[in-house]
């Protein structure tokens, strides 16, 4: 999802040019690891059964 919304390739004097597209996934997996480790959006509740 962050692939497609996320924040986008720089552009102008200060782009990362070719080594940006090389390591731009690196950065998306890692953004997306730190959204994972700080959002709850309840789904485990639910799974179990614990949901009020």
């Amino acid at each position: 999802m962050l692939k497609y919304c996320g924040p986008g390739a720089s552009e102008g004097g200060f782009s990362g040019g070719a080594g940006e597209e090389q390591f731009a996934s690196f950065l998306t997996r890692e953004h997306a690891a730190l959204l994972a480790g700080r959002l709850d959006l309840g789904f485990g509740r639910i799974l179990s059964g614990q949901v009020q």
